[in-house]
């Protein structure tokens, strides 16, 4: 996926932060951390919290029609990127993803429900990730205080932009 943004006309890897082509071509975007949570969780923690609709005029990017059969085959297709297809996992294993000082590790999502809390290394920093069953989301932070970024994505994506990402549960003694 690329987004393109429309201000400069720059076209970014949705994946990298990366920018693939004009204006602020090789440039990358900050990644900041964040959470997924519900609605009310986050009314919770953030009452003022404001929220924003599309347009009764947004037709979306593709009739509707289009769109469904396209999701549909997504979850079949397994095409090769730019690296060979990594066989650790199932293509779409859905995993969590992070990368700290330069060390990349992927979490299968059913490991992280099964578990609840776990504490692992990555990049030299333990950290907390936490499954929080109310709307199938993670938390994950560092020392107990810093929320560490993350990527939630199938193994096919997470593995072709980190080919040599480790896998929790695999090949760790």
């Amino acid at each position: 996926m690329v987004m393109n943004d429309r201000e400069t006309g720059t076209i970014w890897q949705h994946t990298t932060g990366e920018a693939l082509h004009g204006a602020l071509k090789s440039r990358r975007l900050e990644v900041l951390p964040g959470w997924e949570t519900t609605w009310g969780e986050l009314l919770a923690v953030y009452p003022q919290a404001k929220y924003v609709v599309e347009p009764a005029s947004f037709t979306g990017l593709m009739p509707k029609a289009v769109l469904q059969r396209a999701l549909r085959i997504t979850h079949i297709a397994k095409l090769d990127g730019l690296s060979p297809l990594d066989k650790r996992l199932d293509a779409h294993e859905m995993v969590i993803g992070v990368v700290l000082n330069g060390e990349a590790k992927a979490y299968p999502l059913t490991a992280l429900r099964s578990l609840g809390v776990l504490h692992d290394p990555v990049g030299g920093e333990m950290l907390e990730i936490r499954y929080i069953p109310l709307g199938d989301s993670i938390a994950i932070q560092k020392a107990g205080e810093a929320v560490v970024p993350y990527e939630r994505q199938w193994w096919l994506g997470w593995s072709e932009f980190h080919p040599r990402s480790a896998i929790y549960g695999i090949g760790e003694s």
